[in-house]
């Protein structure tokens, strides 16, 4: 992991945000809230102001990594309670958060996106749970997307396997999304009534013992930009047998590819495929490796003819859609040029 002096950080400390009680007798911090920002103009003024009202009756601070935002992000922070770190170039999702992390000081650390906006008491209720049992390591509120429509098929998911990492590369859950493999990954099997134990929430909202992330480590830069990293400190956790939770009683709007806004889709798409294939040789066998990167290969293959049938991905037009699919088979045939 790169040190924080490595990032010719900026550092603009402001004081944590307390609550009223606290002025006359100053708590041990409970929550450290953990935000990683890059261009998110759009969305940290509404996620910020959604915070006090989720830490009901908490003490806690927020850090604010900026991973060199080049749009008005510092500025929508405006007199916000937060310690900012300002990072020199983009350091990516996972050196932020190490960073972020090392600059707080509280019981829990909280893991939050900037394009998420959490509803009343909602961290309060991930701490009371995680409070009631400790054997819990982590905990995260359930998420919905702006609509109010559950995100869980993005959200909760198990640790891939390379049968249900296979069937995403060649279109399988889009075209049988009841196949085995994908309701097994996306647990659809699971009931959202009351807390659930599961193995990969996604780090958009994340609460966690502090004495665990500094147990576990922190989340391995190699997946950087983005991109499973949360994955792979999920599948840490499950290693050194510690237990992640859903409290369905907590929860918050997910907004969603706040990153994508500023990133071409084809960028996009290889380092997705890229940060997937170095998932898999960092805990699969060489053989299922290779057989996922092959699986990569057909599935570009299939996404090309697409393309030229004219079924596009969203707004994108035909050729850049080849483009880009184009771009990752090249790049999947010669392994990303075996990239660590």
């Amino acid at each position: 992991m790169k040190s924080a002096g490595a990032a010719a950080a900026a550092v603009f400390p402001v004081t944590p945000a307390l609550t009223p009680s606290s002025v006359t007798e100053v708590r041990p911090l409970d929550i450290s809230i953990l935000i990683v920002t890059w261009n998110s103009e759009r969305w940290i003024e509404r996620c910020l102001r959604s915070i006090p009202g989720a830490c009901e009756g908490l003490q806690y601070e927020v850090v604010v990594y900026d991973n060199a935002s080049a749009d008005s992000t510092l500025q929508r922070l405006g007199e916000a309670a937060a310690h900012i770190v300002r990072g020199a170039i983009n350091d990516g999702f996972a050196a932020g958060t190490n960073r972020a992390f090392s600059q707080s000081k509280g019981k829990y650390v909280f893991l939050l996106n900037p394009d998420c906006e959490l509803d009343p008491k909602a961290v309060t209720l991930l701490r009371e749970f995680l409070e009631s049992h400790p054997t819990a390591a982590a905990a995260a509120p359930l998420l919905a997307d702006e609509s109010g429509d559950s995100q869980r098929n993005f959200q909760l998911r198990r640790l891939p396997t390379l049968h249900a990492l296979a069937a995403e590369a060649l279109l399988l859950d889009k075209l049988f999304p009841r196949n085995r493999a994908t309701s097994h990954y996306r647990y659809h099997d699971l009931q959202l009534s009351v807390p659930e134990r599961v193995e990969q929430p996604a780090a958009a909202a994340l609460l966690v013992r502090r004495e665990v992330f500094e147990e576990v480590g922190p989340l391995d830069e190699q997946f950087s930009p983005a991109w499973f990293e949360d994955v792979d400190y999920c599948r840490r956790l499950a290693e050194a047998q510690k237990e992640l939770y859903v409290v369905p009683a907590a929860t918050a709007r997910h907004f969603g590819g706040a990153s994508l806004e500023h990133m071409p889709y084809g960028l996009f798409i290889d380092l997705w495929y890229r940060n997937m294939f170095r998932y898999a040789k960092k805990w699969f066998s060489r053989p299922q490796a290779e057989a996922l990167r092959w699986a990569i290969v057909a599935g570009m293959f299939l996404r090309c003819g697409a393309a030229f049938l004219g079924f596009r991905n969203g707004s994108k037009s035909r050729w850049d859609a080849l483009r880009a699919y184009a771009g990752v088979l090249k790049k999947a045939v010669s392994r990303w040029d075996d990239s660590p």
